[in-house]
């Protein structure tokens, strides 16, 4: 029995020391890998809401929506922003929530977020030789002749099908113009003198280094299929952010001390149990989030400080079992197998309830309530750990012979 309680143990030490390390690295050493992602609220930055619209080409069903979910996500990404996310504000809605975690600039990410960014080569016809889609690569360049030295350009690399297409255009249209247009816009109309055969090229058009630049990146990320309307812009202030985490890490310690607190009075000495099974679980929840790569904004933090409740209401449960077994005469040792082993189905039933809540939230939410879901989630699953094997582990590691003959140390 002894030797299972010590296996026990080792492994509780272990995670515990693992999660440690891992919380130190990311919290104290600032390892870039497990540094903590922070949102909009925390961080401060910019959050923008797109209503997708009818046009008389186009209509916002639903595929073309989320379409543009995908290339909003690849262009807010691609600009570098820390945690940048573009979704939908429900399963059915034609708008999109895109948040910029330290951005101050509105007026430039309603210009890179919201532009059309269609690509089109025709000849003098009107033939469209190929689009955006054929792009493989683009990014910005400074020119190397001697009538265009340092002027910003926008190289770009063709698929295999763009780049068979436009070899075959240019070898058809040798001495006439190919004119290249972005959203309809005339960007340059210069005459083809030899076929162009490797499938890349740059584009001049009287940028500057920043529109080069932001082009290049609307024209990699895809042109968005549907009309995209800004209807609504909030600018959070670092300042603001720094309070709300002032305040978040205030109440998260405040909660966490008055439940350590009131399982004392209520179960004195395995309320104490149940509180170091709460510094366990703090610990490998922090890890967690830091591992997975977790975005902590205010509702997620709000769904970890509500799990620490919820992290001791399996040890309520499985305690007040262990009170009617001692109730019941059983000794010391037996009322606690009996509590832990019998309180598990409710236990298990309990969370399990919880974890289809967070699934449906997930599925069904946006970015913030997504983050409450997840952390929430993952406060459930580790609770599990700690209040039934860790706290089970504790109680039989420190049951010491006075303390069996004395079942009011449990219980009061």
């Amino acid at each position: 029995m002894r030797s299972k309680v010590a296996a026990s143990l080792i492994l509780v030490i272990i995670v515990a020391i693992v999660a440690g390390v891992i919380n130190y690295q990311g919290l104290i050493a600032k390892n870039p890998k497990l540094v903590p992602k922070l949102g909009l609220d925390l961080s401060g930055g910019v959050r923008i809401v797109l209503e997708a619209q009818d046009t008389a080409g186009v209509k916002a069903t639903s595929q073309a929506i989320d379409a543009a979910v995908r290339v909003i996500d690849k262009r807010v990404n691609a600009l570098g922003v820390s945690e940048a996310i573009a979704v939908r504000e429900g399963a059915n809605s034609k708008r999109i929530v895109v948040e910029l975690p330290g951005w101050e600039d509105p007026e430039r990410a309603k210009e890179i977020i919201g532009k059309t960014a269609l690509l089109e080569f025709k000849t003098e016809d009107g033939k469209v030789v190929v689009s955006g889609k054929n792009l493989t690569d683009a990014k910005l360049v400074f020119s190397q002749a001697q009538d265009s030295l340092g002027e910003p350009q926008i190289a770009f690399t063709l698929d295999a099908q763009g780049k068979a297409a436009f070899a075959a255009a240019t070898q058809a249209n040798i001495g006439k113009k190919i004119t290249i247009y972005l959203d309809g816009k005339v960007l340059m109309s210069p005459t083809v003198e030899t076929a162009i055969t490797d499938g890349q090229g740059v584009i001049s058009g009287g940028f500057t280094a920043v529109q080069a630049s932001n082009d290049a990146l609307l024209l990699k990320s895809g042109s968005l299929p549907v009309k995209l309307v800004a209807i609504s812009e909030e600018v959070v202030g670092p300042s603001l952010g720094s309070a709300f985490k002032r305040s978040s890490a205030l109440a998260a310690l405040i909660a966490f001390a008055l439940v350590v607190i009131w399982m004392f009075i209520m179960y004195r000495y395995l309320g104490l149990v149940s509180g170091i099974a709460l510094i366990i679980y703090a610990d490998i929840l922090m890890a967690a989030y830091l591992v997975l790569h977790a975005t902590l904004s205010l509702p997620a933090i709000g769904g970890a400080i509500l799990s620490i409740g919820m992290a001791v209401d399996a040890n309520c449960i499985i305690f007040e079992r262990i009170r009617e077994e001692l109730a019941m005469k059983k000794t010391v040792k037996g009322a606690i197998g009996a509590g832990f082993s019998r309180a598990f189905r409710a236990v298990f039933d309990s969370n399990l309830t919880v974890l289809v809540g967070t699934a449906f939230l997930f599925y069904l939410g946006t970015g913030t309530v997504r983050g409450f879901a997840v952390t929430l989630a993952l406060g459930v699953l580790a609770s599990m750990f700690t209040a039934v094997f860790a706290s089970h582990t504790l109680v039989d590691l420190l049951l010491t012979p006075g303390i069996v003959r004395n079942s009011r140390k449990f219980l009061g």
